[in-house]
């Protein structure tokens, strides 16, 4: 089983494992990553999974984001797919690979993010 959410943006800047913002900054930021999250997994009619790999596929232009900050980004939208049950919790037991891909791209309106939820078995 496996199902990908698009995001038409990189995660905000205060959310990236490189920032220095303090956590009430990240506040707003968390909670609408995890809104549209929560959205897009209902509209993809997300089933639950015992154990899952996950990789993002970032479609940048301008810098890259570093991998490591990449994910830590991402993080409040993982914790949604345990929030919502699709697994039981988003430690290294039930997500058992994380992976990034980098594709760069001419303009900003082609910038976007793939989540890409597989199911393994384990």
């Amino acid at each position: 089983m496996k199902f990908s959410i698009e995001y038409d943006h990189m995660p905000h800047k205060d959310l990236r494992g490189n920032s220095r913002a303090h956590w009430a900054a990240k506040l707003k930021p968390k909670k609408a990553l995890q809104v549209e999250t929560m959205i897009k997994l209902r509209e993809v009619g997300a089933m639950p999974m015992s154990k899952v790999r996950i990789k993002y596929i970032a479609y940048y232009c301008g810098k890259p984001i570093d991998s490591d900050n990449l994910v830590m980004g991402m993080k409040y939208a993982q914790d949604v797919l345990a929030i919502e049950g699709i697994i039981e919790d988003d430690n290294p037991t039930y997500v058992q690979g994380l992976a990034t891909e980098y594709h760069r791209v001419k303009t900003k309106k082609e910038v976007k993010l793939i989540m890409e939820v597989t199911e393994i078995e384990g």
